[in-house]
């Protein structure tokens, strides 16, 4: 199981590739959003799922039912489950870009609940806080390049505004979850 569960990582993280073990096939043609379909229940999502790539960087992200955070988070192909600095900079990156998006100054909390998401970077020369490779402690992305946190803020902010802009349907149900959350929270 742990061995399957690390080639299907592999083949989210290299779309396209096919890994056959014991006559079973790993194969992701879309990558993280591969990742995001496979681990949720698609009658719980809000909305489909948003799949931004960029150079060096891919994101998943929606909204479901279930509370609490769900997040997916790798470095050059490495399954770093206590995250580190690039899932800290996309948390507070997702949170500042959809207050920037609806002009509102929601709680992030209220952002926050429900997501289910999936970042992964590559950077030069990563640094990770234990020998197991499962906390990224790098701050920089190249060792004379931009910070990690700038890099995953920049790439967030032009591309899922972006991407909320052309698919208003997915923003007015990102914005339903968000309030909904609010309510809850008050409540």
């Amino acid at each position: 199981e742990h061995i399957e569960s690390q080639l299907w990582n592999y083949a989210y993280l290299n779309a396209g590739l096919s890994i056959y073990l014991n006559g079973k096939q790993f194969l992701s043609k879309n990558g993280l959003l591969d990742l995001l379909v496979r681990k949720t229940n698609p009658d719980e999502l809000r909305y489909p799922i948003i799949h931004l790539k960029g150079y060096d960087i891919e994101v998943a992200i929606t909204h479901g039912d279930q509370y609490g955070e769900e997040y997916y988070a790798f470095v050059n192909g490495q399954y770093t489950p206590l995250g580190g600095t690039h899932l800290v900079a996309f948390k507070e990156a997702v949170v500042k870009t959809i207050r920037e998006f609806y002009n509102k100054s929601f709680d992030t909390s209220d952002i926050r609940s429900s997501i289910i998401a999936a970042i992964s970077i590559r950077i030069e020369e990563p640094v990770f806080e234990s020998q197991t490779k499962t906390k990224l402690g790098s701050a920089n992305v190249a060792p004379d390049g931009a910070t990690v946190r700038a890099f995953v803020t920049d790439f967030l902010k032009e591309q899922l505004d972006n991407y909320l802009h052309k698919n208003p349907a997915i923003a007015d149900a990102m914005l339903k979850r968000i309030m909904q959350s609010e309510r809850e929270r008050k409540e």
